[in-house]
């Protein structure tokens, strides 16, 4: 028989056969088995060492430090790197020298890719069949990766991101075609906190126009922050000018030079006295801004507008004497008065509830909110609650404080949450030359779906946004996306 011949009865034998001719070679000449089975002499030493190599396989004790064994399948590699991509936030090339040094395996860039852009096509499934009507207290903001702004929304009980799209403009008619598809998911919320961006709220006014867009208050404290530190800084250099000054005009030689050094002497401590004024004036007005205006324990809203008020006038004086800083800053207080003391009037309407299922007068209730900036059980407080006690009982006030701590625990007055958010996502751009959306609708997707594994809230322990928000429970983001996650066989 030819080689040809020989080779395509090889070529044909299934698994069975092959082991037989194995097993065949282990006990007898290897030209007979050959002949026998009309194949090569080469085709049965193969089989004969895949044979030898199983017996060995088969007496060869079993490493003790080995915990399980774990079936690597194409799926399985599939899900690996999405765990590296999303848990570990890899870049495409990390992941692919993962897969090589550790599991053997190549996987090409571009396979890679197009696994992540595949399953960002589900993922976006997902978040678009996501029902946003329970969406309460929203917030918005922008972000810049790679020189685009990236449009952020989040509900802030929930920490459900249900906005991060990349756009080529941040203006009013792109912000505007955003919220009209957040509608077609029924989004509705009861209150949206932001920064003052233009284009942000253009688009709140025209189509968000009856629900209120509170002013954040992180920017505003940053700013008078900046401001404070500038007049600080500005007040020790002219410290120390003015005391180099003095020295210089004690040391002056000449009549001429010390006379020189005095008009200069003179107009320094102008400056320095000046600065002087500004600096403490700016330190007592931020510091009453603060922790009586912006704070929340604090005065009911009528006293809290009238302190407004006066810290916006005494600013305003000072602008007349040195504009530079402190004319923006009261621009921007004049302009957002209103949406900077909105919590204010959030809290008001709850105190007012309260009030009325307690039996009691609202300004009672603000007395207690007042109490909570005391130390709790310190003599302050102790003092301080005793007039309450005259008018209401020991347990009208344990329960209306309880209610309070609660009013005060659900109010917002910062967008805190989508500055979180922003940085969180930017980690993930970190190791990436580019963004897309598909990557950006993938990273939502899985921040949406993933537990918190610690949380400063107990409730939110262990849950994903997606839970929290629908008060449902889902499968696992892998599931979500098609795959079948492996689990261990109980011992």
């Amino acid at each position: 028989m030819s080689a040809a011949c020989r080779n395509h009865i090889a070529r044909k034998m299934n698994p069975n056969q092959r082991k037989q001719i194995g097993l065949q070679a282990m006990n007898c000449n290897i030209t007979r088995v050959a002949n026998a089975n009309q194949v090569s002499r080469n085709f049965v030493y193969e089989q004969k060492s895949k044979a030898v190599k199983g017996v060995e396989l088969a007496f060869t004790p079993a490493p003790t430090d080995v915990l399980y064994h774990l079936p690597v399948t194409l799926e399985w590699l599939k899900s690996f790197v999405l765990g590296l991509v999303l848990h570990c936030k890899a870049s495409i090339r990390a992941a692919q020298k993962m897969l090589e040094d550790f599991l053997d395996y190549s996987m090409s860039i571009g396979a890679i890719s197009n696994l992540i852009n595949d399953m960002s096509s589900v993922a976006n499934v997902q978040n678009q069949s996501q029902d946003l009507g329970q969406v309460t207290l929203g917030a918005h903001d922008e972000m810049f990766a790679y020189n685009k702004p990236i449009l952020s929304g989040i509900d802030i009980p929930s920490l459900y991101c249900y906005l991060l799209s990349q756009e080529r403009h941040r203006d009013a008619d792109t912000w505007g075609i955003n919220l009209l598809d957040l509608q077609k998911q029924r989004f509705n919320p009861e209150r949206i906190i932001a920064d003052d961006a233009h284009g942000l709220r253009s688009a709140h006014d025209l189509v968000l126009h009856d629900i209120p867009c509170d002013y954040d208050h992180f920017h505003i404290s940053r700013d008078m922050m900046d401001m404070r530190r500038y007049f600080r800084n500005q007040l020790c250099s002219a410290e120390t000018e003015y005391y180099e000054a003095a020295v210089a005009t004690e040391d002056a030689a000449r009549h001429a030079t010390r006379s020189k050094y005095k008009k200069q002497l003179n107009r320094l401590e102008r400056r320095f006295n000046l600065l002087h004024r500004i600096s403490t004036t700016i330190n007592i007005l931020i510091s009453w801004m603060e922790h009586d205006v912006f704070n929340m324990p604090g005065a009911p809203v009528k006293q809290r507008r009238e302190l407004f008020n006066f810290i916006l006038q005494e600013f305003e004086k000072l602008s007349d004497i040195h504009p530079h800083r402190i004319q923006a800053i009261c621009t921007k207080l004049r302009n957002q008065r209103d949406g900077l003391l909105a919590f204010v009037d959030v809290l008001d309407c709850k105190f007012h509830d309260v009030a009325n299922r307690f039996g009691c007068s609202v300004d009672t209730v603000w007395d207690i909110c007042q109490l909570q900036r005391c130390e709790y059980y310190g003599d302050t407080y102790h003092q301080r609650s005793l007039p309450i006690l005259d008018k209401i009982t020991e347990e009208q006030f344990e329960s209306i404080e309880d209610e309070v701590l609660q009013a005060l625990d659900s109010t917002e007055k910062t967008s805190s949450m989508i500055e979180n958010l922003n940085g969180r996502v930017k980690s993930f751009l970190r190791n990436r030359k580019q963004c897309n959306q598909q990557w950006l609708d993938l990273i939502r997707f899985y921040l949406n779906h993933t537990p918190f594994k610690r949380s400063a809230r107990p409730h939110r322990v262990g849950k994903t946004p997606a839970e929290i928000l629908t008060g449902r429970t889902h499968p696992h983001w892998l599931e979500m996306l098609g795959f079948t996650r492996f689990k261990r066989k109980a011992a």
